[in-house]
């Protein structure tokens, strides 16, 4: 990496630049904060590690010129013993990491390691941001099997033939009708949407295809229905499944006549509508029990398309999570912009019975709660969170993930097991495991926070 060191004593600007270039990184220092940043505007680094008290300008302003010069810059804030509190004011503005004084040469390679770790993640991130181009309309996704749904849409959607999408509660059939209409020749016309099992059974006719004027009780004027509402354009009909047999009956014969004729009258009113429908139901076994029509299933089902659950799928929970982040972000206001490799694991780990929409639920909540730029698992909802702190590392689970996503759960499953029963084996005592480990007191806090441990202070 290219660090920058800014600190007025000539002793500590050697060893850090000696120290860290030995790391294999590529180390520049200023004595202060003028002399960093003309260092900076000339070239550009990937961490500035800078003293908070200096000439000129202190860390502080330091740290506000970086992040609005170079945002893209890690900062870490050097302080003395006895300055949490400017430490933690500096992580509010947007510190990456802070380094007490007179710091641990095996905490200074620590911290460039994790900050290396940072900079990869955002790197990946923003190949993930490419990604989002294997999409189609609203619709996320990398894996095959989205692309195979990708496939199917782009194929589907120039034809006026009618699309049957199914799969589980939360997988997108909204949005895969909303990208089938975008991509289609009806894109300028309308699309109306309409929930089947929002609605009592009397009135989903009256709903789909209008009524006339004292055609029951309460129907004091016409009404339009949405049939003639998505004339031009897409009618999607969601939770089909849900129609009682007399409404089937009707929407089987509007599709064949392309005609429909409103309650309370006798004159039929023709159409141009391309109709998609989805369920989560299994309408074969309905048909052969006899709740719902064979002929409208057929139908229906002229192109099929199933969304997969997340959970078949889980390369396509990094890109979904960028696509929401970024989403979020904007909507909330909040400077969010990644998730730590912690988050990203816990997300990996959790099962995600809501799909896409349970996800992106979670994140929303992560946007409005995390505390600095990247979201951290703790941000993430208890479930997840707890789940991903409690990880075993099961064989058949594992081998579902890329390789790389494998070994970094089971290195998360191995710290969390291991630091607990340290900690545990010491009574709790931080500074006693720390001696036991071979670690500093301060360094086994982080690891702790890291591995989602809430650690027992001990005096020690």
């Amino acid at each position: 990496m290219r660090i920058l060191v800014v600190d007025d004593e000539p002793s500590v600007r050697l060893t850090l630049t000696e120290l860290l270039a030995d790391a294999g990184h590529q180390v520049r220092a200023a004595e202060h904060g003028p002399a960093a940043l003309a260092l900076l505007q000339a070239e550009a680094a990937d961490i500035v590690l800078s003293d908070l008290n200096m000439p000129a300008i202190d860390g502080l302003q330091l740290l506000a010129e970086v992040r609005e010069r170079h945002p893209e810059t890690l900062f870490v804030l050097m302080t003395a013993y006895g300055d949490e509190r400017t430490a933690v004011k500096a992580l509010k503005l947007g510190a990456y990491d802070y380094l007490p004084k007179p710091f641990d040469n095996d905490e200074v390679r620590a911290l460039a390691a994790r900050a290396r770790e940072v900079l990869a993640l955002r790197q990946e991130n923003a190949r993930l941001r490419e990604e989002l181009a294997a999409r189609v309309g609203p619709l996320v996704g990398a894996s095959p099997a989205m692309r195979e749904v990708f496939r199917v849409i782009r194929l589907a959607a120039p034809t006026d033939a009618t699309v049957l999408i199914t799969g589980e509660s939360g997988t997108g059939k909204e949005l895969a009708a909303r990208a089938i209409h975008e991509e289609s020749r009806r894109r300028a016309g309308p699309f109306v949407a309409l929930n089947c099992s929002a609605l009592p059974g009397e009135l989903i006719d009256s709903e789909l295809f209008g009524h006339r004027k004292g055609a029951f009780t309460g129907a004091d004027r016409d009404r339009v229905g949405l049939f003639q509402a998505a004339d031009g354009g897409t009618l999607f009909l969601d939770e089909v499944g849900d129609l009682a047999p007399a409404a089937q009956a009707k929407l089987l014969r509007a599709l064949e006549e392309r005609t429909i004729v409103p309650v309370g009258s006798t004159a039929p009113i023709a159409v141009d509508v391309r109709l998609l429908a989805a369920t989560n139901r299994p309408l074969e076994a309905m048909v052969a029990a006899g709740s719902f029509r064979e002929d409208l299933l057929y139908r229906l089902r002229v192109i099929a398309l199933e969304l997969p659950p997340l959970r078949e799928r889980r390369e396509d929970i990094p890109v979904l999570a960028t696509h929401f982040v970024a989403e979020l972000a904007a909507r909330h206001g909040r400077p969010v912009r990644g998730l730590t490799e912690a988050a990203r694991l816990a997300l990996l780990a959790h099962d995600w019975p809501g799909n896409a929409r349970e996800l992106r639920n979670a994140l929303e909540r992560a946007v409005v709660l995390a505390q600095g730029e990247d979201i951290d698992a703790g941000d993430l909802p208890a479930s997840i969170a707890r789940g991903r702190a409690a990880l075993r590392p099961d064989e058949a689970a594992l081998a579902e993930l890329p390789f790389a996503d494998a070994r970094a759960r089971a290195l998360e499953a191995f710290d969390h097991a291991f630091l607990a029963a340290a900690l545990e084996r010491h009574g709790g005592n931080v500074s006693a495991t720390a001696r036991a480990l071979g670690l500093h007191r301060q360094s086994l806090q982080k690891l702790l926070r890291r591995a989602g441990i809430n650690e027992k202070q001990g005096e020690g």
